[in-house]
């Protein structure tokens, strides 16, 4: 597939559809986490939203609580 009026082929289209896709997932994440107070929830959301793959990068390695429930 070619969209010629945009000049991006295939190979490109994987380039963006993964970091979209990386987005979406890490949105869901922070929705569904319990661990996150419901307070912080919206600033990692806009975070992610405004930074996108650097946002979701941040996200996965400070923003997500590692502690184990024992």
């Amino acid at each position: 597939m070619n969209l010629s009026f945009i000049n991006i082929g295939t190979t490109e289209m994987y380039f963006l559809l993964i970091p979209f896709i990386f987005v979406i997932y890490t949105i869901y994440h922070i929705i569904t986490n319990n661990n996150i107070p419901g307070n912080k929830k919206p600033l990692w959301i806009i975070a992610v939203l405004l930074f996108n793959f650097v946002g979701c990068i941040f996200y996965w390695w400070f923003g997500k609580d590692k502690s184990k429930n024992i």
